[in-house]
């Protein structure tokens, strides 16, 4: 026998492309290496040396008897008929055995009932999860006596086909007339009819043209009970002429595409993700990696699945990596994500890779739609909202709603919070590869100019702030980064000026300083002193919130310094209320006042009504701490009036506070919980936090003097556990005096003491003599209730001291208490 190397190769060529499987998957089914198999479809190797290798190879191929004989020649081997009778002369029980996938070749010879068909590729040995969805299909795919085409969609690499070969697998009994699989991406498909046709016996290769070899096919089909899987579909022109007709015979699709005509009547399935909150990525590493693997990483594994997005294909090429190369541990592999940009090329294995995976979707775009998709790798926040891609892209924003429809169709994108877009993380590194760098540049800077300026127009919204928080944090890098521009210099200053106030709100007192403290360094290396004093407002605040009192005085009084250089009455007059405030946590009342009443002269000067009614609830706070309530009412009100006309919120709930706390000083109990309620309710529309707790306190206070003792530890505990998230030193060591008042109440002396104790280490620490004044008196309490006389007059001699030594009006209530305290035989 003579090989034709050239035929033989072309041939086994045209089987493989026609059968759909890879040759690695090809390979596992006929046990062979898939060397070997590019080897010969490459022509590398001018014939097999043996016969058993290709036999496996092409019963793994399903080629009719003839075409197996075909090839067999072509490759110098025996004839099935020859080889027949080889095994039949030798006894070759392996022979036979390797023979059993054809009928006998030999003329006249009758051939026993076939099997039915079963194409389905490897069902994954490590498959896990997904028992819903498995569950969901397969009653769709059996429901219906009448036929059913099902789909899986979603995006590349989320594991459709991995579940399709599952399905096929738990589905075969119910299939008895077998299971087709086709993967119509890589084969056409009259190559996949005739595939068809030839696992039930016949040689469709007569019918040379689409109409007939489909119409054959589907009369084959017609009395049949079988699953045909169509996998990896991108068009519905590759699907239709491979559709049985609607008997008994089910069609299960995979398909990265959402809007397939074909599909359309049946039931469509997405297939996204693991879940972030489920376990089914640890139980992929641990199916991968074995139990045996050392469980205190674990936490690694958790982040790595993370910064990949759940995705199967990238947990699964992570923990191949990891369970067959030398030298990883999860921490190092974790590490290295971390280090490498682009993240993608850290994610292949073999034959396994998510940049490929995602290139296919990527190379079905045209040429516009995939320069969109790479814009749309500069936004890093979790989804986006149409307009900030036309922005971005410097589109309109019909052409960016008809462009991320493209991309949600080829499931490129996904839907976010309501009305919004997301890319997956991998899929946002995949687009910024295709971003050239001159375009990203500008992207950037368009980032940038709009977010920047959505802040600023949104400055007082919270919860537009909250939900493009990532992107404004984004912007922001990018404006410092190319802060030598003046127009980056400028978004950054805006940006952080803007932003401040949700950050204080929100308690987020080390982000905000750092970003403070970023601005402030490029202003002064740009000798850029105009904009430098709304930062060293925000820097006194933050420093002022965290007991700072020096380091704020010294911010605010520069910043007032250069904003009367600068005739700018608005913040001249904001930062006298502000050292206006800080005296006063200070205990210098005097110095506060003097500080209010020439803010608020400036204020009302230039029609600064909301500066004005914070500067009138500092007097009023001035005049209540003096004990002057009807000059405190009036100041409160005319605020009050203030901040209503102007639609001040913030203002508003101050105020109510202020009315608030005046009601309870006077004992109408009833009138200031209403106040407190109505400031409550606003602060947290505001979305106010810091504020929250101190409403709180109060509340929890009242609820003490009324004996309402269960409700008052209730509206404390929130506080507490606020207050220590904000981090907030003034606004806990408020709250724990209110704690501490609780258990004196109650009786817990031991309780009582611990929080005073905190409070006065606190204290001491910030410089805040009022909280040490107030902090001792409570100690020297608890220490009297638990019989401690020595101890309680000691401490409640401190206390007296430094009230008045600030003119604080407590110090008469202390002295009062201590009189009625009995004096240590010591002193008698």
């Amino acid at each position: 026998m003579f090989a034709d190397p050239f035929l033989f190769a072309e041939t086994l060529r045209q089987f493989v492309d026609r059968s759909g499987y890879t040759t690695g998957q090809l390979g596992k089914l006929a046990g062979i290496p898939k060397a070997t198999i590019v080897n010969w479809v490459e022509g590398r190797v001018k014939r097999p040396r043996g016969y058993e290798d290709l036999l496996r190879l092409l019963a793994a191929l399903h080629v009719s008897a003839a075409e197996a004989t075909q090839l067999l020649t072509a490759a110098g081997h025996p004839s099935l008929s020859e080889l027949r009778l080889l095994a039949e002369s030798e006894a070759n029980a392996s022979l036979r055995l390797l023979l059993s996938a054809w009928a006998a070749a030999d003329a006249g010879s009758q051939s026993p009932a076939a099997p039915a068909p079963f194409q389905a590729i490897p069902d994954l040995s490590y498959f896990v999860g997904r028992e819903t969805l498995l569950r969901d299909v397969a009653n769709a795919l059996l429901s219906s006596q009448a036929g059913a085409i099902v789909t899986l969609y979603g995006m590349a690499g989320a594991g459709k086909t991995t579940i399709a070969a599952r399905l096929a697998y738990q589905l075969r009994p119910h299939f008895p007339d077998g299971v087709l699989w086709a993967r119509v991406d890589v084969s056409d498909p009259m190559s996949i009819l005739g595939t068809f046709a030839n696992a039930y016996g016949v040689d469709a290769a007569p019918y040379t043209d689409m109409d007939s070899r489909s119409r054959i096919v589907r009369e084959l089909l017609a009395p049949k009970r079988a699953l045909l899987v169509l996998d990896n579909v991108e068009s519905s022109s590759q699907a239709k002429p491979l559709l049985p007709p609607t008997t008994r015979c089910a069609v299960l699709i995979t398909t990265r595409r959402r809007n397939l005509s074909v599909a359309r009547g049946g039931q469509q399935f997405p297939v996204g993700p693991f879940d972030a909150a489920g376990q089914e990525s640890l139980q992929l590493f641990r199916k991968v990696l074995g139990d045996e693997r050392d469980a205190s990483q674990q936490q690694a594994r958790q982040a790595i699945a993370a910064a990949l997005g759940h995705l199967p294909l990238a947990i699964d090429i992570a923990a191949s990596r990891l369970a067959y190369e030398p030298g990883w541990s999860e921490e190092n592999f974790w590490q290295r994500l971390q280090r490498t940009q682009p993240r993608l090329q850290e994610l292949s294995f073999e034959d396994q890779s998510v940049r490929l995976s995602l290139a296919a979707s990527y190379s079905a775009l045209p040429g516009a739609a995939q320069q969109f998709f790479a814009g749309l790798g500069t936004l890093a926040g979790e989804d986006f909202a149409p307009a900030a891609a036309a922005a971005v892209l410097d589109v309109s924003l019909d052409e960016a709603e008809d462009g991320l429809r493209q991309l949600f169709s080829l499931s490129l994108a996904q839907r976010g919070r309501p009305g919004r877009y997301q890319l997956h993380p991998l899929v946002r590194a995949f687009a910024r590869e295709h971003l050239p760098p001159d375009t990203s540049r500008q992207a950037q800077r368009r980032l940038a100019r709009y977010y920047t300026a959505f802040a600023l127009a949104h400055q007082r919204d919270m919860q537009a702030l909250a939900l493009e928080h990532d992107h404004i944090l984004n912007a922001l890098q990018i404006a410092h980064e190319q802060a030598v521009a003046p127009d980056m210099l400028a978004c950054l200053v805006t940006g952080v000026t803007a932003t401040y106030y949700f950050w204080e709100t929100h308690g987020y007192y080390d982000l905000a300083e750092a970003q403070l403290r970023q601005v402030e360094t490029a202003l002064r290396q740009q000798a850029n002193e105009e904009s430098l004093n709304p930062i060293l407002r925000g820097l006194g605040r933050i420093a002022q919130r965290r007991g700072q009192f020096d380091r704020a005085e010294a911010y605010y009084e520069e910043g007032l310094e250069r904003a009367r250089a600068g005739a700018d009455t608005t913040l001249t007059s904001d930062l006298l209320r502000s050292l206006g405030v800080l005296a006063a946590r200070r205990g210098d009342y005097a110095l506060a006042e003097a500080y209010y009443q020439e803010g608020l002269s400036l204020a009302r000067s230039v029609g600064q009504s909301n500066i004005a009614s914070n500067l009138l609830r500092g007097l009023g706070v001035q005049a209540f701490m003096r004990g002057d309530y009807t000059r405190a009412e009036a100041f409160y009100e005319e605020g009050l009036a203030l901040a209503g006309a102007a639609g001040e919120l913030e203002q508003r709930s101050g105020l109510f506070w202020a009315l608030g706390m005046l009601a309870e000083d006077q004992g109408d109990l009833d009138e200031a919980v209403r106040y407190l309620q109505e400031s409550l309710n606003l602060v947290r529309e505001l979305g106010h936090h810091e504020r929250v707790t101190a409403i709180l306190r109060d509340l929890g206070l009242i609820a003490l003097e009324q004996g309402r003792i269960a409700a008052a530890a209730g509206i404390l505990q929130e506080a507490v556990s606020l207050a220590r998230t904000l981090g907030h030193f003034s606004r806990l060591s408020g709250i724990l005096l209110a704690w501490g008042e609780a258990q004196l109440l109650q009786g817990v002396e031991a309780e009582a003491e611990a929080a005073f104790a905190e409070v006065l280490a606190a204290a001491k620490d910030a410089g805040n003599q009022v909280l040490m004044a107030e902090a001792l008196f409570g100690l020297a309490r608890a220490a009297a209730a638990r019989g401690h006389s020595s101890q309680a007059q000691t401490q409640a001699v401190a206390s007296i001291a430094l009230f008045k030594a600030i003119g604080h009006p407590k110090a008469g209530e202390v002295m009062a208490w201590q009189q009625t305290q009995p004096i240590p035989s010591s002193q008698a």
